[in-house]
């Protein structure tokens, strides 16, 4: 089984904000720019309970003081959003059993870690394909050493 779990900021989001304002500088039309993180997992049937718990109890991943967590059965981009990873990364080559903070990730036999943005138009509409295309290429990836996925 294969889903995403999104873990994104409750608290204002500086980086997220200096990224819109960079790209608005830039003349790209963002009304508003979201951050997140995102993993993609492949699990085991029947461990996704398990799993959440493990996450939601790993103080570095997620802290319900400042985080909401948001479980994706749809494991690709929405609309309007762009996932960034770092394939030749050390932590893209771990696992399995994949353990963060001293805790196993129970039934998770595959995982990917990104960064999520998810652009929107002025309105609070997702933005066009042309302004997340200009966004991604003019700032949110590094195509020397990042990945986008769309």
């Amino acid at each position: 089984m294969t889903l995403a779990v999104e873990i994104s900021l409750i608290i204002p989001d500086n980086e997220a904000r200096t990224a819109q304002a960079t790209l608005q500088r830039l003349g790209i039309d963002v009304g508003e720019l979201q951050r997140m993180s995102l993993w993609r997992l492949e699990i085991d049937a029947g461990e996704r309970d398990a799993l959440l718990e493990a996450l939601k109890s790993t103080e570095t991943i997620y802290n319900p003081n400042k985080n909401r967590l948001r479980i994706r059965d749809v494991a690709s981009p929405d609309r309007a959003e762009v996932w960034i990873d770092e394939p030749d990364s050390p932590a893209a080559h771990t696992g399995p059993p994949y353990i963060f903070a001293g805790r196993a990730l129970p039934g998770v036999t595959r995982l990917e870690r990104f960064v999520a943005w998810r652009l929107m138009d002025r309105g609070g509409k997702p933005a066009p394909d042309h302004v997340v295309e200009r966004a991604v290429e003019t700032l949110l990836c590094n195509t020397a050493f990042q990945r986008a996925i769309r």
